[in-house]
């Protein structure tokens, strides 16, 4: 995935293809590159461009790998609308698609740790570092629980790992940004945070106490 802060965010993840692949797929040559993954509600979402996708334009320019399309992607600019061409099962596509500026919780790089003593947790961004060495995916954005006290951890429905993704149906990428949300519920006396998490099987909601 290539983005930098000034870059045009396309909220698409993608890789070159080889010849095995290019067998595969039934194509004459190893050109292009193919779509891994794409982030829900981010430009190529809304472009209509699907996992599977084999890029072979970008912005009118043919993407023969991958290098080249960070050749191409590194002159882009938010708010600039390109023209995309794909193949798609046999059938040569054409998208327009409007870059965005990077969102903040796709940039997260400074490491923040909070430890929330009344219930037991202990949270932390997800930095590259951190992803890396916790095996979060691409496109997982949120808080994640690195710690749970042994004494709350029979009552706690967390578990280490787990990626915290929204707070009463606001999106989280910092720390901060739920304890902010404990001490208002706190502060208004409610007992419970309503909390999206996601995990290996899936995402689920759950009650986080306030104590």
């Amino acid at each position: 995935t290539v983005y930098g802060a000034d870059l045009g965010f396309s909220g698409m993840q993608v890789q070159g293809i080889d010849r095995v692949i290019a067998k595969a797929l039934n194509l004459r040559k190893a050109a292009g590159v193919i779509v891994r993954d794409i982030a829900l509600g981010g430009p190529a979402d809304i472009a209509s461009i699907k996992r599977g996708d084999l890029i072979t334009h970008f912005n009118n320019i043919e993407i023969d790998n991958f290098k080249r399309l960070v050749a191409v992607v590194i002159k882009t600019r938010p708010g600039q609308t390109v023209p995309v061409k794909v193949k798609r099962k046999g059938q040569t596509l054409d998208f327009s698609m409007k870059l965005i500026l990077k969102p903040e919780a796709w940039g997260v790089n400074k490491r923040e740790v909070i430890n929330l003593t009344a219930i037991g947790l202990t949270i932390v961004s997800i930095t590259p570092d951190i992803r890396r060495r916790f095996n979060i995916p691409w496109g997982s954005i949120g808080v994640l629980v690195t710690m749970i006290d042994p004494a709350f951890a029979s009552r706690m429905l967390l578990r280490r790992g787990d990626v915290i993704v929204q707070v009463n149906q606001n999106n989280v990428w910092r720390p901060d940004q739920i304890k902010q949300h404990y001490r208002e519920a706190k502060a208004a006396g409610r007992p419970h945070l309503l909390i999206l998490i996601k995990r290996v099987e899936g995402l689920s909601y759950m009650m986080l106490p306030v104590k």
